[in-house]
């Protein structure tokens, strides 16, 4: 399944942000992987970027409140993204932003220092709630205005 941030795939679900419609639909789904799509900034390069690790510098986790029974209140979350389908496109690590703050230049460049190659607001959420309920995740992170549609659908 393809869960879209960008507003660009048609064949996705689609949302504006990240939230408890975004839980509820990956808990009671039966796919296994999802596809996330969420738009980025800071990139080195203007071009779609595949996700293999993340920081979460979110200040917050979805898993607050009365724990769910799809999985552990603590859930491991190594070996969560799934990379073998990049096919050329660049993989790396995210930055998960509280959404909203736009990253300064000394903001990137500190974030780059820990190896940081872009910055999203929705991914880490919704990849978090996906290895609370076992499963897996393609990120797919795209610069704003960039019709993430014809690239989600080879990572399905």
């Amino acid at each position: 399944m393809i869960i879209d941030f960008t507003g660009t795939i048609s064949s996705s679900k689609q949302f504006d942000k990240f939230g408890d419609d975004v839980t509820a639909l990956i808990r009671s789904s039966n796919d296994k992987v999802f596809v996330i799509v969420d738009k980025g900034n800071g990139f080195k390069k203007a071009e779609p970027f595949i996700v293999s690790d993340h920081i979460n510098l979110t200040g917050t986790n979805p898993l607050v409140g009365p724990n769910d029974p799809c999985g552990e209140r603590f859930p491991a979350v190594q070996n969560i993204y799934l990379t073998d389908k990049a096919n050329g496109i660049s993989v790396g690590i995210a930055a998960g932003l509280k959404p909203g703050y736009a990253p300064s230049v000394k903001d990137l460049e500190l974030l780059r220092t820990f190896g940081c190659e872009v910055c999203c607001y929705n991914l880490v959420p919704a990849m978090i709630i996906a290895a609370h309920a076992h499963k897996q995740v393609v990120g797919l992170v795209v610069p704003d205005g960039v019709d993430a549609g014809p690239i989600a659908s080879k990572l399905v």
